[in-house]
């Protein structure tokens, strides 16, 4: 062979070999420069396309179910799905395995045409992820208050996830391209076919959860679960990291949607209408939009015979008295708002009742520490409902973090909607609201808020915010000793968050070292004017469990006048546990997540515990 047929073959050979090498390159889970990448998956929101609930991939077999009742806009100025209520989204696969052919392993685009109509904390355009501190996997392409995001957790940087943000402020009900990309070294964050932000904080393949759900329109891992407001025309999922140019190109071709007009997004309920403050002559409304508008309240026995009860200020958050009423009527009742331009926005039919006359039986049930965990509070709040009471008694920590918004609206007001639409709620402050605005805005209480007294049937209620000092000589302790003194109720009760008696763990010194308090010393200089004032039960949350003590006066069990006090912190927060040794005024102890409901009927009191499996366990009986 001469010199130059062998130069010939080597160059041969180096191209073949480069050519592999391009092909493997271009392949799954590669880098991908140019404008002609397949995509592995296209989710196209087309109304015409969309059968039933079936959403079809279009670029594989990847099909997704539409969740909810989301709204097809049809060619509108584009076609589209829009998410409206909080159970709106789209479920491509749940409960996924890691090794997932589906899931991209190394690298990874993922991008969208949306529109945020409203910024939240934890938004969720496309994703599936598993954020839970030192559990952080998978990946998701996102938004806040205000901008874009994309985080990503991979196996070479022990699985935290890296959440970058993007620098470019999006416009509420204004169409956007977001992508993000993946290298395998590099994060990138697209706006508009621009980057707007990079990251080289993560490195190697995509770390995934064991189980974790794969959804569109939402932000859902297995313990959050956050919906969103707004639309999405398409969804496309590639296993290359697109380059630059690419995402460029991808934007171009739909540029104009970005030159429609803000919708400003349509008015929507950001919180049902709920109850409160419930007297024998009225009751009041209260609910909230996400346009500031004027308020009416449509009440009456049938549909036929409505009254209505107008607020001309436009405001947001909206409370609306009724008043004029009898006891124990029954009405059916609506809320409207309408805002400035002229739509309204009207709910449907709900029902309230006002409160029972002294002679009459009623019911409340009670509840603690709904915080952080929305699925076992709605799991709770719908077992709740089910026994119908009067009302509910909340024993504090409704939330983790007062100051966060979304908490408020995702995490108590969601999933408690169809318990307090009906049951009115007296709730009692606990420390993580940390004293926010937020809990006076939400609460329609007596003056000043963080205390205050009511009275139902023949049992008088006195709630103290146990967060405030409470020594001899405080306020809110001459206070509740003023007001106890003074009450005619046949029964007594008082709630605050804090407990003066518990068999927990480590809350009040670490039983493991030795060392217990048994209890909160602040709340516990109340207990002589329960005494005093033979208080029958005091309620408290705090601890995440279930407890029960004997009758107690003078620190010692007394069951003919002792007073009896009911730990009830299992709403949903993360569980606590006992001391290792049992206590001398432990009843009854049970760690799991539960709530507690009380009948009374003359001098009968009935009190009776139940798990969130709805199984009856622990039952008490005073009668007077």
């Amino acid at each position: 062979m001469s010199k130059l047929l062998r130069q010939a073959c080597v160059l041969l050979a180096v191209v073949v070999a480069f050519g592999v090498v391009v092909i493997l390159h271009r392949g799954r889970d590669s880098a991908a420069d140019g404008k002609d990448a397949s995509p592995f998956a296209t989710w196209a929101f087309d109304s015409t396309k969309i059968k039933g609930k079936t959403v079809p991939d279009s670029a594989g077999s990847l099909e997704a179910t539409l969740q909810g009742t989301p709204v097809l806009l049809a060619g509108k100025p584009t076609e589209a799905i829009e998410f409206r209520s909080d159970a709106d989204f789209v479920l491509i696969r749940n409960n996924v395995a890691p090794e997932a052919e589906f899931l991209p392993k190394q690298a990874m685009t993922i991008a969208a045409w949306v529109r945020i109509d409203e910024g939240t904390r934890y938004g969720g355009i496309c994703g599936i992820i598993q954020d839970n501190g030192d559990n952080e996997r998978g990946w998701l392409l996102g938004f806040d208050e205000t901008h874009f995001t994309f985080s990503l957790a991979a196996q070479a940087t022990q699985s935290k996830l890296t959440i970058l943000k993007g620098k470019t402020a999006f416009t509420p009900g204004k169409w956007h391209h977001v992508a993000g990309t993946y290298d395998g070294k590099k994060l990138r964050l697209f706006v508009n076919g621009t980057q707007d932000a990079e990251s080289e904080q993560q490195s190697g393949a995509i770390a995934y959860a064991p189980k974790a759900p794969f959804v569109i329109g939402r932000y859902r891992d297995a313990d959050e679960d956050y919906p969103m407001r707004g639309a999405i025309k398409e969804v496309t999922l590639f296993h290359q990291a697109l380059g630059a140019d690419a995402i460029a190109a991808r934007f171009a071709t739909d540029k104009a949607l970005t030159e429609i007009p803000s919708t400003g997004g349509s008015n929507r309920f950001v919180i049902r209408p709920y109850l409160q403050m419930p007297t024998q002559t009225g009751i009041t409304v209260m609910w909230e939009t996400s346009q500031p508008g004027t308020s009416v309240v449509e009440y009456g026995p049938t549909p036929a015979s409505l009254k209505k009860v107008e607020v001309k200020t436009s405001v947001a958050i909206h409370e609306v008295p009724i008043t004029g009423l009898a006891p124990e009527e029954r009405f059916i009742y609506r809320v409207s708002t309408t805002v400035e331009g002229g739509s309204t926005l009207t709910s449907p039919f709900y029902q309230f009742m006002t409160a029972v006359k002294p002679d009459s039986a009623f019911s409340f049930a009670v509840i603690g520490d709904t915080q952080k965990n929305p699925k076992v509070t709605a799991k709770i709040a719908k077992l709740m409902y089910e026994r119908r009471p009067h009302f509910v008694m909340h024993c504090g920590d409704v939330v983790d973090n007062g100051p966060d918004k979304a908490e408020w609206v995702h995490e108590l007001f969601g999933p408690c909607a169809d318990l307090f639409a009906r049951s009115p709620v007296f709730p009692t402050i606990g420390n993580h609201e940390k004293n926010h605005a937020w809990y006076y805005k939400y609460f329609s209480l007596p003056a000043p808020e963080y205390h205050y007294q009511y009275r139902y049937g023949n049992a008088e209620f006195f709630v103290v915010d146990s967060n405030k000092k409470l020594p001899p000589g405080s306020e809110q302790y001459k206070w509740l000793d003023e007001q106890l003194g003074k009450s005619t109720a046949k029964w007594k009760f008082v709630y605050h968050h804090h407990p003066v008696w518990t068999s927990d763990s480590d809350d009040y010194g670490d039983t493991t070292k030795g060392f217990a308090r048994f209890g909160d010393l602040n709340t516990r200089n109340l207990a002589a004017l329960y005494e005093k004032h033979n208080v029958d039960v005091v309620f408290n949350g705090h601890v995440h469990f279930y407890e029960r003590t004997f009758p107690l006066r003078a620190g010692k069990i007394d069951r003919k006048t002792g007073v009896t006090y009911l730990t009830s912190g299992g709403g949903g927060g993360r569980l606590e546990d006992f001391g290792p040794l049992p206590t001398w005024f432990k009843a009854q102890i049970r760690v799991d997540y539960h709530f507690c409901y009380v009948n009374i009927q003359g001098g009968h009191f009935e009190f009776k515990a139940f798990d969130q499996n709805g199984q009856l366990f622990d039952v008490l009986e005073i009668e007077k």
